[in-house]
């Protein structure tokens, strides 16, 4: 046997860092120093992120069926999906900063006929014959590592990227036939040329060059402006272009065997003076000036330092589990590509499409934003150190705060931030005075006459959360689904303070996510009423979906647990606001508990109670009755608001939790295998509750039975032309919690790192993940037994972990090992500090090579529920 002291020689070969960085420890009666250590060493995980980020690639043995079950190529504001036909290869070229309306529209109705965004024109490449028919010959493969996808034919292939560096799409042809055919592309548009709703207009006008194809789309109303531009070019010159009627372009080229590259590019502005046609014709001959291969050497570039920021190998006993470990590791990386493909733009992607429309200008639910199906995809993005691609998201909202304020005022009376639910992308309509007065009085049933005029209705006909209360024609009242989800902006702030305490960023803390905390907290403090008992009540709001005019709503005493600590916190970083620091606090303190089942109120409502000894839904306020997503309402607490957590450690509330999940209703559904009408966050309450044992049966229901996704990994649950990736959010996020966590006792206090809450005994895991507070945190955990963890400090914050042995050894930062024990580790690090942990008994660990082999098939996975029913699901398509 191996004795201690060898051991910690082996160990000396690790790290060196300068030993001042040791004097500010102040926890040393928690360590024995055991023997210094000279320089560190590389990562024990040695990673070949290439292997393992291809092992998600969509790989079809057979022709697309559809559009849009197409392989999706883009680069975060510009995309499309690529699918074929026998003789060619379709696409839509996409962006997602081009509205035809904004919020000030007059004359069209909320998923009405100009209520579209994002496609911009339609590309055909026909290369003559057939040789992408169905048979042994076709294959299309998207590679996620490098962003692209590759079609291979009889004696024909093609190639194509969005590149990261410039809007530019290039796809290369690769004709090899004896006989080779002439090659068309075709530009083309769906709508006539001008079409006038009201003041509104939306137009396009082709026009030619020698060997190019420019095609504008402009929409106009009053102020607004939205303008994209796409150029179509073959490289290398021979190519012809003509028009082939007012809604169509060609460019032709005679018959070459070899290769031939096709340039795509496009630009988009809200500026008149804007010249976007300069600029997109200027993109697509730089491009073509170029060869394919070279703008994909500086396009992978990018994709590479993308994939080697974080990782997650899994693997499994397949008769253990069916593949769902190795099958949901592969869905991870296929939401962080699709991400990273369609989220670096000026805007988020619609999560309905996204960038990868393909039915023209249709697009199922419109083009506003709903909060919870566009945060959804975002979630897992902070652990998976994507943190920029949540950009866009952030800025939207940010820049909405200045009529979200009004708005706060105008619909509920209240001083702060109101973000409804769902809005245009440039935030909430703020209403003339009078009509707004009108709104309010209706919106809040201030008086039993209250109503909305002719007049009122017309100016809210736009704005999805104005429409739905406006229509005059609810039988509800003022109540209907999104009506009154007060809770909606305090979700947007919780998760601007993770990204705050994920990086540390304290110019962001205050530009983004304090502005947000503090209209959250506000908004709420103003709306609360203060009773005889002394207790602060809030009225009349929805439980997100499910419940509407609920008082004393469990969702909105979550937000206000949530997100009031956390304005507090962000406030005392920067030094600003004390009056509100003691008003939020005072609210704290005199909020009304959570209600109880056993509260008459809660009992008189149908569906609002699970148990007498548990949290309820709320009181009985206006409306009666589940109107949908009953299982949303009772999770909030957990997530996102994170009032209770795993580091709570109170006894009653983690009976509560505990409890509530075992009766929950969406729970109950996914292991049945229902199907499901909204991306539930059922998943990651099941990691944030530290469940492991039936996480395998979650994941795989959750992603095919409730959601019946297509060969790409999308599904259409919420309706064609509205193919959606939230699931894959879920999933994603849930997957990551089950790996790490890290979070406080409360929210605001500080963050405690927690391996494998939640993972499942027979999973094997090789992983990197970011955890709050900076530490990049990697680890490997084979046969249940976790070998190693290594942490590198990027904010030089004191690390605090859970302890996953019986004593672990620290290889630290300075030049020492050292013995820790107890069940909460902690120790101080250094910016750039890296560290290490493992078990003092056992060998010492050893590197690990993490090169999956190459995948050639679909993937697949198959699990039981433990209904007995059955669960299958393929990613790509088979022969």
């Amino acid at each position: 046997m191996q004795s201690s002291t060898s051991r910690f020689h082996w160990l000396r070969r690790w790290v060196f860092v300068p030993t001042a960085a040791m004097a500010a420890f102040v926890w040393l009666s928690q360590i024995t120093l055991v023997q210094a250590a000279p320089p560190r060493s590389e990562s024990l995980l040695q990673v070949d992120y290439r292997a393992v980020v291809s092992q998600a690639d969509l790989i079809y043995l057979r022709p697309a069926p559809a559009a849009v079950q197409g392989q999706p190529i883009g680069n975060g504001k510009m995309g499309t999906m690529v699918w074929t036909t026998p003789g060619g290869v379709e696409m839509q070229i996409n962006r997602n900063d081009v509205f035809a309306v904004n919020k000030h529209h007059a004359g069209g109705a909320f998923a009405g006929a100009t209520d579209y965004c994002g496609a911009c024109c339609r590309v055909s490449v026909d290369v003559g014959g057939q040789p992408f028919r169905a048979g042994p010959a076709f294959s299309q493969r998207l590679s996620l590592y490098d962003a692209q996808s590759t079609v291979a034919g009889e004696e024909v292939s093609a190639r194509c990227f969005v590149s990261a560096d410039s809007d530019v799409l290039s796809l290369e042809i690769d004709d090899r036939r004896e006989q080779p055919q002439p090659l068309r592309i075709t530009v083309s548009m769906w709508r006539p040329p001008l079409a006038t709703t009201g003041a509104h207009r939306a137009e396009y006008r082709f026009s030619l060059e020698q060997d190019q194809v420019l095609l504008v789309r402009n929409f106009d109303e009053q102020d607004y402006h939205s303008g994209a531009a796409v150029a179509v070019q073959l490289a290398g010159g021979g190519g012809r272009a003509q028009r082939v009627d007012e809604r169509t372009c060609l460019i032709t080229a005679p018959a070459l065997r070899g290769k031939r590259t096709i340039h795509i590019a496009s630009a988009a502005s809200w500026s008149r003076e804007e010249n976007i046609v300069t600029t997109a014709s200027r993109l697509a001959r730089q491009a073509a000036a170029r060869s394919h291969h070279d703008l994909q050497v500086e396009h992978a570039r990018w994709w590479s330092s993308f994939w080697s920021r974080t990782f997650v190998a899994l693997s499994s006993d397949d008769d253990a589990d069916g593949g769902v470990a190795d099958f949901v590791g592969r869905l991870r990386n296929l939401h962080l590509y699709y991400m990273a493909s369609s989220s670096r733009g000026a805007l988020p992607p619609k999560w309905n499409g996204s960038i990868f429309s393909v039915d023209g200008d249709k697009r199922n639910w419109g083009a506003q934003f709903w909060v919870w199906t566009t945060e959804a995809s975002y979630f897992p993005l902070y652990a998976a150190d994507a943190i920029d691609l949540t950009d866009p998201f952030f800025n939207m909202y940010v820049k909405q705060l200045p009529d979200a304020r009004r708005a706060s005022q105008q619909r509920w009376g209240a001083k702060g931030a109101f973000f409804p639910e769902t809005t245009p992308f440039d935030g909430p309509l703020v209403l003339p005075a009078e009509a707004g007065r009108e709104f309010r009085d209706f919106f809040l049933q201030a008086t039993p006459d209250a109503a909305i005029s002719e007049l009122t209705a017309k100016l809210s006909k736009y704005e999805c959360s104005l429409a739905v209360v406006a229509s005059r024609t609810n039988p509800a009242g003022a109540y209907t689904w999104i009506s009154h989800m007060a809770s909606s902006g305090a979700e947007l702030a919780v998760q601007a303070w993770w990204r705050y305490r994920y990086t540390g960023d304290d110019r962001w803390l205050r530009s983004h996510a304090y502005p947000l905390l503090r209209g959250a907290a506000e908004f709420y403090r103003t709306m609360l009423r203060t009773e005889p008992d002394g207790l602060r009540h809030i009225y009349g709001t929805n439980q997100h979906e499910a419940f509407w005019g609920v008082n004393d709503g469990q969702v909105d005493l979550a937000a206000i647990r949530g997100v009031a600590p956390l304005a507090i916190r962000a406030a005392q970083i920067l030094e600003v606001d004390p009056e509100l620091r003691g008003q939020w606090r005072q609210m704290l303190e005199e909020l009304v508990p959570y209600t109880l089942g056993s509260d008459p109120e809660s009992r008189a409502i149908l569906g609002g109670v699970l148990a007498e000894d548990l949290w309820s839904v709320g009181h009985l306020g206006k409306v009666n009755g589940i109107h949908n997503h009953a299982a949303t309402a009772l999770g909030w607490p957990v997530f996102p608001f994170e009032d209770w957590t795993l580091e709570t450690k109170n006894a009653n509330t983690d009976r509560i939790v505990q409890a509530i999940a075992d009766l929950e209703p969406g729970r109950r559904d996914v292991l049945a295998g229902a199907r499901l009408a909204t991306a539930i966050r059922t998943p990651i309450l099941e990691a944030r509750l530290g469940r492991g044992e039936h996480l395998p049966q979650i994941l795989a229901s959750y992603y095919q039975k409730a959601f019946a996704p297509l060969p790409n990994g999308w599904s259409e649950f919420e309706g064609p032309t509205a193919h959606s990736i939230e699931h894959l959010g879920c999933l994603s996020m849930a997957l990551q919690e089950a790996l790490l966590q890290s979070v406080s006792a409360r929210p605001g206090g500080v963050e405690i790192i927690r391996l494998l809450p939640a993972w499942p005994k027979e999973w094997n895991a090789d992983f990197r993940l970011l955890a709050r507070g900076g530490f990049l945190v990697g680890g490997a955990v084979h046969d249940g037994r976790l070998s190693f963890v290594e942490i590198e400090s990027r904010r030089g914050e004191a690390c605090r972990l859970r302890n996953p042995w019986r004593q672990p050894v620290l290889l630290d930062d300075g030049q020492n090992t050292r013995l820790l024990k107890g069940d909460l580790l902690r120790f101080p690090t250094t910016t750039g500090g890296r560290y290490r942990l493992f078990p003092q008994s056992g060998p010492p660990p050893r590197a690990r090579r993490i090169a999956p082999a190459t995948t050639t098939a679909p993937a697949t996975l198959k699990i039981t529920l433990p209904g007995g029913q059955l669960v299958e699901a393929t990613l790509g398509i088979g022969r």
